[in-house]
């Protein structure tokens, strides 16, 4: 049971697919959620920054049936992946 005064609202229920990439030229890895079949050393185009606009990037890390209680970013937060190049 959550109570009132937890200081907080649950996380999203849902599962999800997470994938950390590595834009070129950048040393800090970004994490995404995707719709759509990606394995390590994919090439994609994720959103970078403020803009939509996509860059390329490589997947570093996959992982499947993610909770959004458990997610190693928030789910509010996080941006989807583009396309798989």
């Amino acid at each position: 049971m959550i109570h009132s005064m937890s200081g907080g609202v649950l996380s999203e229920y849902g599962t999800y697919t997470f994938v950390k990439v590595a834009f070129d030229g950048e040393p800090a890895p970004y994490w995404y959620i995707t719709d759509f079949d990606v394995q390590e050393g994919d090439r994609v185009t994720a959103p970078r920054g403020a803009s939509e606009i996509g860059k390329p990037a490589t997947v570093l890390r996959v992982e499947y049936n993610v909770s959004g209680q458990v997610a190693p970013v928030p789910v509010k937060r996080v941006k989807k992946l583009l396309a798989k190049l």
